[in-house]
C-alpha cells in the first residue's frame, strides 16, 4: 500500500538534503563558476516517476528553500522548478527511463527549459541576478555537468522505495 503523504515527505528531505549539498559541497566542484543542479536532477526523476502533482509540489517547495538559500528574489527558483515539475510530470509513465540515454537527454532537456525561464523572469522582471540570462559557456557547462551527473543519480534514486512508480491501477 502506497502512502502518497508519507513519500512526499522522503522527497522533501532528499530535496533539502541535496540542496544543502549544492549550496556547500559542491561549491568546490564548479567549473567557471557553474556547479551541477542536483536538486534539477531530482525533481526530474521525482516528477517522471510520481507524475506532475508530486513534481510541481516537490518543485515548488525545492524552490522556495533554494530562494531562501540565495540571494534571488522569493519565487525565483520556485516559479521555474514548478514548471519544470509539473511538466516532466505530464510523461509519467510514458518514456522508458533506460539506465544512460534517456536521462542524459531528459535533463538536458531540463537544464535548457531551466535557463529560458530563469531568463524570461529576468527579463520581465528586470531582476539583477547573477549568473542568470548568461548564453554563453556556462550554459553549456551546466547542461553537460547536469547530464553526466544524471545516470548515476538516476541509478541511485531508482534504489529509494518511496520513489519507485506509482501503481496506475490503483487510482
Amino acid at each position: 500500500m502506497e502512502r502518497p503523504a508519507g513519500n512526499l515527505i522522503i522527497i522533501i528531505v532528499i530535496l533539502a538534503a541535496a540542496l544543502l549539498l549544492q549550496s556547500t559541497l559542491l561549491e568546490r566542484a564548479a567549473i567557471k563558476g557553474v556547479k551541477p543542479d542536483i536538486v534539477l536532477i531530482i525533481l526530474v526523476f521525482v516528477s517522471l516517476r510520481k507524475g506532475s502533482m508530486a513534481g510541481q509540489l516537490s518543485g515548488f517547495i525545492s524552490g522556495i528553500i533554494e530562494d531562501l538559500l540565495s540571494l534571488a528574489p522569493l519565487g525565483f527558483h520556485a516559479f521555474s522548478r514548478t514548471l519544470i515539475g509539473f511538466l516532466y510530470g505530464l510523461f509519467e509513465g510514458n518514456i522508458f527511463l533506460d539506465p544512460v540515454f534517456m536521462p542524459l537527454i531528459v535533463v538536458a532537456v531540463a537544464t535548457i527549459i531551466k535557463a529560458v525561464l530563469s531568463s524570461l523572469v529576468v527579463l520581465l522582471f528586470s531582476i539583477s541576478t547573477a549568473g542568470y540570462g548568461s548564453w554563453g559557456v556556462r550554459l553549456f557547462i551546466e547542461v553537460g555537468y547536469n547530464a553526466l551527473l544524471s545516470p548515476f543519480l538516476f541509478a541511485f534514486l531508482g534504489l529509494i522505495r518511496a520513489l519507485k512508480p506509482r501503481d496506475k491501477d490503483k487510482m
